[in-house]
């Protein structure tokens, strides 16, 4: 698991829920959805209780992987986008 990547939570409170992984060691990955899980309080997660479903758009990989950190707004219209397009809708058709 990478820094950028998304994933669902498979156990806890939070399952089933999206999340963007903003941090990782071998023990704990940091998750943040820009809501629940804003940036200055991000979930610490076993990695074996998440599986990757895919990952953030390249710009925002790049962000993270330089050290600049989203707005939770942003990360919320990213995780909200990638929901819309797994459903098979179109985001802005919802606004």
């Amino acid at each position: 698991m990478e820094i950028g990547d998304l994933v669902r939570v498979l156990r806890g409170r939070d399952s089933d829920r999206i999340f963007l992984v903003i941090g990782h060691s071998v023990q704990r990955v940091q998750l943040v959805d820009g809501g629940l899980r804003p940036l200055r309080r991000p979930k610490a997660k076993n990695p074996r209780h998440v599986e990757q479903i895919g990952s953030a758009p390249d710009e925002m990989r790049k962000r993270l992987a330089a050290g600049h950190m989203p707005t939770d707004t942003e990360i919320r219209a990213m995780l909200a986008e990638r929901a819309a397009q797994a459903e098979g809708g179109d985001a802005s058709a919802e606004r």
